[in-house]
């Protein structure tokens, strides 16, 4: 084998391992099934909005990148599946993009049935606990 091909081979390896483990901590973090699973959507004290915002949408969509360049870089076969990979990096790459804004918020589609629960309550929280601030620098 030659140097470029081998360099290639460990790279869409690399890659593809990322990506998986992306998708992993993807489906992990979204089932919530255990208490270290649900942490990142937060609690009453605060929410975590860079662990939030990466577990919906960041980490799912840096999976998919690195799946898509590693079947790009993948030699004799990558120049034709990046012809289907590349739109779908794209794609994906202006969904990270928004996930990392912010400012902008995500639509509860993008949130597990069992997290939007919590959102409202860690809202209605925050707000009792913004309103009792506001009253005690009235006085």
């Amino acid at each position: 084998m030659s140097d470029q091909l081998t360099t290639r081979l460990l790279v869409a390896a690399g890659l593809t391992l990322v990506g998986v483990f992306c998708l992993a901590y993807t489906a992990w973090a979204r089932r919530g099934r255990s208490e270290r699973a649900r942490a990142w959507m937060g609690s009453e004290f605060g929410e975590r909005l860079r662990d939030e915002r990466w577990a919906v949408l960041g980490a799912p969509m840096f999976g998919v990148m690195c799946l898509c360049f590693a079947a790009f870089v993948a030699p004799v076969v990558g120049i034709y599946l990046g012809l289907v990979t590349l739109p779908l990096a794209a794609l994906s790459f202006v969904l990270f993009l928004w996930a990392m804004m912010y400012f902008i918020p995500l639509p509860d589609l993008f949130y597990p049935r069992w997290d939007r629960p919590l959102r409202e309550r860690n809202r209605r929280v925050e707000a009792a606990w913004k309103q009792e601030f506001r009253r005690r620098r009235g006085r």
